[in-house]
C-alpha cells in the first residue's frame, strides 16, 4: 500500500492423508495485517487470523486383539477398532490492535488490545466433547530514555479468560500485572534490573499475588561477550489444567481445582565468542533452576486416572552449547547444538528423588549445507536420548530418537524448487506413549516470486 495505509492478506489450505490409520487432516487459514499512520509520530497496527482444522484422531496405537493385529503384540500404524471414526473440528482466531507513539526522542508509549477465541468439538465414542474459550487482554507500556546510558520501561497488563465446556465446565479467570525494568550502561557493561507482580483470580475468588524480580548483566570481553542473569519465574495453571474432566485412551483425567501456580528461581551464565574472523562462532551457557509447585500430570495406577498436580520441589540444571561455521571450507556451512539436562523431582514425604518424566538428558542437532551455484544440498541429524522415566506404560520399551533429514534446493531467478526427505532412514520411535512419531516423508515445493 501507500502512505498512510499499508496492508497485506494471505490465505491457504493443506490436506494430509497422514502416516497412520485414521490420520487424515485438513487445514484452512486466513490472515491479514494493516498499518495506518495517524500522524508523523503515531501509528496504528492491526492484525488478525482465523484457522480451522478438521482431523481424524488416531490416539494410541492398537494392541493385540483390538484390531487386525496380524499376529503382532501391537500395530503402531493402526488404532483400536473402538476408536474408529473419532474426529475433531477445531477453530481458532485472534485480533490485535496496537497504537504506538514516539512522543519525543526520550519518551514513547504503546497501548495494545487483543482477543483470542478457540472453539473445538471432539466427535468421540461414546459421546462427543466441546469447549469454547475466549481471552481478552490489554496492555499499556511506556519507555523513557533519560540519557544515552539509561532506559526505563514500565507497564501494566490485564487479561480476562473464560471457558464453557462439558469437560472443563464454565469458569472465568482474571490476570492483572504491573512491571518495570531499567537498563543501565556502566562503561562497556550493561546492567538490567526489573520486577513484575502478578495477581490471579479464578471464578471471582480471592487474589493470588506473586512478585518476580530479575537482574541481568552483559559484559563484552575482547572478541567475546559474557552474560549472566538471575530471576524468579511464575506460571499460573490454565483453566484446562485445573478443571479438565475427560477420558484419554480409556484413562480418566480428573480435575484439580486447588492446583496452584508454579514458581522457580533460575540462574544462567553464558559466553559467546567468534573465531577465524567470525566465520565460526561458539555460544555456551550453564543454567540452574530451583522450582516449587511445578505443574505435572500425575498418574495414579491404582485408580487408573491422571490429574495435574503441583510437585513439592524440582531441580533442572544443564548446559546449552551451539557452534556455527560458515565458509571454513568453500561453499560449506554447518551448525551444531547440544543440550544436557539434569531434571529431577526432589525427595519429599515418601517420594524419593527421581527423574522428571518425559525429559531427555541429551539433545543434539547437527546440520550441514553445501551450495554450488544455484544448487544446494544438506542433511540434518536430530538425536534425543531415551526418557529416563515415563508416567504411563512404564514397562513399554523406550528408545532414543535418531532422525536424519535430507534436503536440496535449486533457484533460478524468480523460480525455486525445494526437496525435503524427513526421517530419511525411516526410524521407528515414539515420544508420546504408544503414539508413533512421523515416518519417512518426501516433500516437494515449487515457488514463483513476483
Amino acid at each position: 500500500g501507500r502512505d498512510p495505509f499499508h496492508g497485506a492478506m494471505s490465505a491457504g489450505t493443506r490436506h494430509s492423508d497422514g502416516y497412520r490409520q485414521q490420520d487424515q487432516r485438513d487445514h484452512w487459514q486466513i490472515a491479514g495485517k494493516g498499518q495506518y499512520r495517524l500522524d508523523p509520530v503515531t501509528r496504528l497496527d492491526v492484525s488478525g487470523a482465523w484457522a480451522s482444522d478438521q482431523y481424524e484422531v488416531p490416539l494410541s496405537w492398537c494392541l493385540r486383539g483390538h484390531c487386525d493385529d496380524r499376529g503382532q503384540a501391537y500395530q503402531p500404524f493402526m488404532v483400536d477398532t473402538a476408536g474408529l471414526g473419532d474426529h475433531t473440528r477445531s477453530d481458532k482466531g485472534y485480533v490485535t490492535a496496537i497504537v504506538s507513539r514516539e512522543a519525543s526522542s526520550t519518551l514513547s508509549w504503546l497501548g495494545r488490545g487483543s482477543w483470542f477465541r478457540t472453539d473445538f468439538t471432539d466427535y468421540l465414542r461414546p459421546k462427543g466433547e466441546f469447549a469454547v474459550a475466549d481471552r481478552v487482554g490489554g496492555e499499556i507500556r511506556a519507555v523513557a530514555r533519560p540519557d544515552r546510558k539509561r532506559t526505563v520501561t514500565v507497564g501494566a497488563e490485564v487479561t480476562f479468560s473464560d471457558v464453557t465446556s462439558d469437560i472443563f465446565g464454565a469458569h472465568t479467570e482474571a490476570d492483572y500485572a504491573a512491571y518495570g525494568e531499567g537498563e543501565h550502561h556502566l562503561g562497556a557493561a550493561r546492567l538490567t534490573t526489573g520486577a513484575r507482580i502478578d495477581f490471579l483470580a479464578v471464578d471471582g475468588g480471592g487474589l493470588t499475588a506473586v512478585v518476580s524480580p530479575r537482574v541481568g548483566a552483559v559484559l563484552p570481553a575482547g572478541r567475546g561477550v559474557w552474560r549472566a542473569s538471575l530471576g524468579r519465574g511464575f506460571r499460573a495453571p490454565s483453566l484446562a489444567e485445573r478443571f479438565v474432566s475427560t477420558y484419554v485412551s480409556g484413562i480418566r483425567v480428573v480435575p484439580n481445582p486447588t492446583l496452584g501456580p508454579e514458581e522457580a528461581w533460575t540462574v544462567e551464565v553464558g559466553h559467546a565468542r567468534g573465531f577465524a574472523d567470525d566465520r565460526a562462532r561458539v555460544d555456551a551457557a550453564v543454567f540452574w533452576t530451583e522450582a516449587r509447585h511445578l505443574i505435572e500430570p500425575s498418574i495414579n495406577t491404582a485408580l487408573v486416572q491422571i490429574q495435574f498436580q503441583n510437585l513439592a520441589r524440582a531441580r533442572l540444571a544443564g548446559l546449552d552449547l551451539s557452534l556455527s561455521a560458515t565458509s571454513l571450507m568453500p561453499r560449506l556451512s554447518a551448525t551444531l547444538a547440544y543440550t544436557f539436562l539434569y531434571a529431577r523431582e526432589l525427595a519429599h514425604d515418601t517420594t524419593p528423588t527421581r527423574p522428571l518424566a518425559f525429559r531427555p538428558r541429551h539433545l543434539l542437532t547437527l546440520d550441514a549445507d553445501y551450495a554450488l551455484g544455484a544448487v544446494s544440498v544438506g542433511a540434518a541429524l536430530r538425536y534425543s536420548s531415551r526418557f529416563e522415566r515415563v508416567e504411563l506404560y512404564e514397562t513399554d520399551p523406550r528408545v532414543a530418537a535418531k532422525v536424519v533429514d535430507l534436503h536440496a534446493g535449486w533457484t533460478r531467478g524468480p523460480l525455486a524448487a525445494h526437496l525435503l526427505v524427513s526421517n530419511a532412514l525411516n526410524y521407528i520411535y515414539n515420544l508420546v506413549p504408544r503414539t508413533l512419531e512421523p515416518v519417512r516423508k518426501l516433500t516437494v515445493a515449487v515457488t514463483w516470486t513476483y
